[in-house]
């Protein structure tokens, strides 16, 4: 391996994305850093996207496929797997990057300061013609763990890969990607430029995952809320920097463990709601049994009720 150009693993994830993905990995082939390669999870995409595939012969270029769609963290995790770079970045398949994207971040560790192990971009949305990441608007060292909760929007970036230290993304998670990432910054030095080296095109309707988070069922909700109990990290700072979200997801956690009738995942996440005081309310809807049912059929009605209200302001 170069060691004055160390390799870089690139992951995407793609499903049924044939009309976009070449753009994504054509922007991939023609960065002015070479010394990369391309690790593609096909999540079983339906459309044309395997033939589209075949037509590359960059050797760079390493394709696996999932023999049905199992998700964008399930097919992440297969890219973690194969990564055989000193760093890594995970990109979208109907993204774009810059021709200098994964130079310019390299130069911060290679040319600025060797002891950075994590390069954060910012994001470019053509229509609007906006950046995407808001929350940071100067290049600078970060604490990647402060900043995050604070931080709105689209960022992107490259990781030392020595920091993923066998770890990956919780697949029984719904829509929470951060508890990796939170892992990750704890053991990083971060460093943030102020540039958008991704161009990050949202006119398509094609998704990487088929999961719905609106219409999920029971059983998933339960599996959802038994594992992010055990996402200590991700929780603490979660309540440090963004109480109320925390107060919510302990309180759907305590009120979805007593639908399910299990008692010691209750009591945890009954501990950690005690100590934040909410209101004589929800004081009220932590202490009881029979709020919890109303509250599960809030939640199954809000779909509907969401979707009365899109029908009423057309």
């Amino acid at each position: 391996m170069n060691q004055e150009y160390p390799l870089v693993s690139i992951i995407m994830a793609t499903y049924n994305r044939a009309k976009t993905i070449e753009r994504a990995i054509n922007s991939v082939l023609n960065q002015s850093y070479t010394n990369l390669e391309l690790i593609i999870i096909d999540d079983g995409s339906i459309d044309n996207t395997s033939s589209i595939l075949k037509k590359y012969r960059d050797p760079r270029i390493r394709v696996f496929k999932h023999a049905q769609n199992r998700g964008q963290t399930a097919a992440w995790n297969s890219g973690l797997k194969q990564i055989k770079g000193d760093w890594f970045t995970i990109f979208g398949s109907d993204d774009e990057m810059v021709p200098n994207a994964i130079e310019t971040m390299m130069k911060i560790p290679l040319s600025f300061d060797h002891t950075i192990t994590s390069v954060t971009c910012n994001c470019w949305e053509p229509i609007s013609n906006k950046f995407l990441g808001q929350g940071l608007n100067k290049d600078g060292y970060i604490n990647g763990n402060e900043v995050m909760p604070l931080c709105e929007g689209d960022f992107w970036g490259i990781t030392k890969t020595s920091l993923l230290m066998g770890d990956c993304f919780n697949e029984n998670l719904l829509g929470i990607l951060s508890t990796l990432w939170y892992k990750i910054n704890e053991r990083a030095n971060c460093y943030y430029i102020h540039e958008p080296l991704n161009i990050v095109h949202i006119e398509g309707n094609d998704r990487v995952t088929n999961q719905n988070y609106l219409n999920v069922n029971f059983n998933r909700q339960i599996l959802h809320y038994e594992n992010l109990i055990n996402e200590e990290l991700y929780l603490k700072i979660t309540k440090k920097l963004r109480p109320d979200e925390f107060y919510s997801l302990c309180r759907a956690g305590l009120l979805y463990m007593r639908i399910n009738r299990n008692k010691y995942l209750s009591s945890k996440y009954y501990e950690f709601l005690k100590s934040y005081k909410k209101g004589p309310l929800s004081d009220f809807i932590v202490k009881y049994e029979l709020p919890a049912i109303v509250y599960i059929t809030y939640l199954k009605l809000m779909p509907r009720i969401k979707k009365a209200i899109r029908r009423f302001r057309k």
